[in-house]
C-alpha cells in the first residue's frame, strides 16, 4: 500500500504533530487526569492540509474501553455525516503507541495510518502502565523476525521487536523518531529531535498524577 506519511516532508509532519500535542490533546489530558483519568489522548487530521478535525482525551472514568484511541473514534463518528471527512482522508495521530484494543479499533474504523510519540517501552517505564506489553506477551504471538528504530526512554535510537507489523495492508504504522530520523538535513533534524523531547517532557509531567490516580508509587 502507498504510504499516507509520505504525501508531506517530515518536517511538516513533525510541526502539524507536535503542535495538535501541545495546544489541543495536551490540556485536555491534564484536565482528564486532574479528573481521575488516564493521560493517553489523540487526534484525527487531514491528509491534505493537516488541519485538525478532532482532537480528545482518555475517558475511562466512565467505561473501561474508552482509551484515548477509541474515544476519539467514537466522537469522531459522530460528527454528522455530511460534516465528517471521509477517513481514506485523515491521519490518526496518538500520544501513545495504541494497545491491543485501539491498534484494532483504529484498523475496524478503516484507518490507513497511524503515528505515536511514545513507544510501548516508554510506556512501561516512564509511565508505570504495563497493560499494553503485558497483553502482547501473554495473549498473543509476536513476530521474532521483524525490528523497527523507535526511541528509548533517553531518547536515543535503538532497534526492537514490534508487538505487531508496523506495514501490512491495512495501515502504515510510524514513531514521531521515525519521522525524526527521516528529516533529511542534520541541523534541521536535531532541532526536531530536541522539539520532540521538548514535547515529550512536557506531556510527561502528567505522569506523576497519572501514578497517584493508579496507585503507583
Amino acid at each position: 500500500m502507498t504510504d499516507p506519511l509520505t504525501l508531506h516532508p517530515s518536517a511538516a509532519l513533525l510541526n502539524a504533530f507536535c503542535t495538535c500535542i501541545e495546544k489541543d490533546i495536551h490540556p485536555l489530558s491534564a484536565a482528564a487526569v486532574a479528573a481521575g483519568s488516564k493521560l493517553f489522548g489523540a487526534a484525527i487530521l487531514l491528509k491534505s492540509d493537516l488541519s485538525l478535525v478532532l482532537a480528545e482525551t482518555n475517558r475511562e472514568g466512565s467505561s473501561p474501553l474508552w482509551h484515548g484511541e477509541t474515544w476519539t473514534l467514537s466522537k469522531f463518528f459522530e460528527i454528522p455525516v455530511d460534516k465528517r471527512p471521509e477517513v481514506k482522508d485523515c491521519l490518526f495521530l496518538t500520544t501513545h503507541e495504541p494497545c491491543s484494543l485501539c491498534l484494532s479499533a483504529i484498523t475496524w474504523a478503516g484507518f490507513d495510518n497511524f503515528v505515536y510519540m511514545y513507544t510501548y517501552e516508554e510506556t512501561h517505564h516512564v509511565f508505570e502502565c504495563r497493560g499494553d506489553l503485558d497483553i502482547f506477551e501473554a495473549v498473543f504471538y509476536a513476530n521474532e523476525g521483524e525490528t523497527a528504530t523507535q526511541a528509548s526512554v533517553d531518547g536515543k535510537q535503538k532497534q526492537v521487536r514490534p508487538q505487531y507489523k508496523l506495514r501490512n495492508r491495512y495501515f502504515v504504522a510510524r514513531s514521531f523518531a521515525e519521522l525524526v530520523a527521516a528529516v533529511e538535513d542534520e541541523g534541521e533534524r536535531e532541532a526536531w529531535k530536541e522539539k520532540v523531547e521538548g514535547v515529550k517532557r512536557s506531556y510527561g509531567r502528567l505522569a506523576e498524577a497519572y501514578r497517584r490516580n493508579m496507585g503507583v508509587e
